[in-house]
């Protein structure tokens, strides 16, 4: 059997207080950091029920960290000057430990365990990366870097383009894994209604005391 090294899901995140400021004018700041540690704790709930045992959230705030270890992962202080530079470290890291690199957003309300599996699966083994990309904005919502290849997250709009020119320039193969779940990342009011019509009760089950926006 090959020896396969495990793989580090790796969550950048920010101060609750500071996340989702386009729901700014209908959602009052306890309302996005609620809905944004309800999202956490889904992908976090994704990653184990994958049965991998260690994760990384890098930065964010002491309730991210509280969060992070209560789940048994591994809570890093803010490593990088943006999210590509923290990626970027956290990558490396892993790399000098051994692993493979899994990057995940932390805002995928769809996501389940069978996700974070396939994408695995989808790497061969180690020998290519995989991309998921979001259905809008041509982001990227999952890499998977094997150990020992050189790959630079580009994260932004326009990402997943400059992810597979990226990969041809270095002559990395490349898999690409569609789903709902990495698919859908939520950063609008329009999400927050469309994501309701797709999956009914979604918000109270993220949110549980949630009370619906408070804007005009």
């Amino acid at each position: 059997m090959l020896d396969i090294p495990a793989t580090i899901p790796i969550i950048p995140m920010k101060p609750l207080s500071e996340g989702k400021t386009r729901l700014a004018r209908q959602l009052t700041k306890d309302q996005r950091a609620e809905l944004i540690a309800g999202m956490l704790r889904r992908v976090i709930s994704a990653i184990k029920g994958a049965s991998i045992e260690l994760f990384w959230v890098i930065g964010g705030d002491e309730r991210v960290m509280q969060l992070t270890r209560n789940n048994g992962g591994l809570w890093l202080e803010e490593l990088g000057r943006n999210l590509n530079d923290t990626v970027t470290k956290g990558f490396e890291r892993a790399c000098q430990q051994g692993n493979a690199a899994l990057y995940m957003p932390g805002d995928l309300p769809f996501i389940k365990p069978s996700d974070v599996t396939n994408l695995l699966r989808s790497s061969e083994r180690g020998n290519n990366i995989t991309l998921a990309p979001a259905r809008r904005d041509g982001g990227t919502n999952g890499i998977v870097v094997p150990h020992g290849i050189p790959f630079v997250p580009e994260l932004g709009q326009r990402s997943f383009a400059k992810h597979l020119a990226q990969a041809a320039a270095k002559e990395i193969s490349v898999s690409i894994y569609y789903s709902q779940g990495l698919g859908f990342d939520l950063d609008t009011i329009d999400d927050l209604e469309s994501y309701e019509h797709m999956e009914s009760g979604l918000l109270k089950r993220l949110v549980p005391l949630w009370e619906g926006p408070t804007g005009n």
